[in-house]
């Protein structure tokens, strides 16, 4: 049974409209129309939110639906991404500074000891988005396979 099925049947068993059942988790009856119809899928928070409510294990309401399990995949994937990458963008631009200004000053103990940071900064940055890209990469790669129409182009 999918989520939608799944979020109809728990709110019917319960005798509840769409609008109650929307004021629980603070979303609208559209909403919860387009969980049920799966134009959209609750995220993550409101799952566990229903779960605990009507006391229904998180394995029993998305692990049989498959396009749940990829919206939930993808969530995951995009929360990371967008949580790294001011980390990153600090890290490649503050190391990236500290090297230019450390390569126009006077030699010194102190300049040798940044220009060190700076790369070390760098690199972290580098390696973090490498991290990131692979992420991304092998969500893109599992899409792909579990589509039917993967590989076949237009001149296919």
């Amino acid at each position: 049974m999918n989520i939608g099925n799944q979020i109809s049947a728990i709110r019917k068993d319960h005798r509840m409209t769409q609008e109650e059942f929307g004021k629980l988790f603070h979303v609208t009856r559209q909403t919860v129309s387009n969980w049920e119809n799966e134009k959209s899928y609750p995220d993550l928070e409101t799952l566990v939110a229903i779960s605990n409510r009507f006391a229904i294990s998180l394995d029993q309401l998305i692990k049989e639906d498959a396009n749940m399990v990829k919206a939930i995949d993808k969530e995951r994937i995009l929360g990371t991404v967008k949580r790294e990458k001011p980390r990153i963008d600090f890290l490649t631009g503050a190391g990236t500074g500290i090297l230019a200004s450390c390569l126009i000053s006077p030699a010194s103990a102190l300049r040798t000891a940044l220009i060190l940071i700076s790369l070390l900064m760098i690199g972290i940055g580098w390696h973090k988005k490498a991290r990131c890209d692979q992420k991304v990469l092998h969500y893109l790669a599992d899409r792909g396979q579990d589509s039917p129409s993967a590989g076949q182009g237009p001149d296919a």
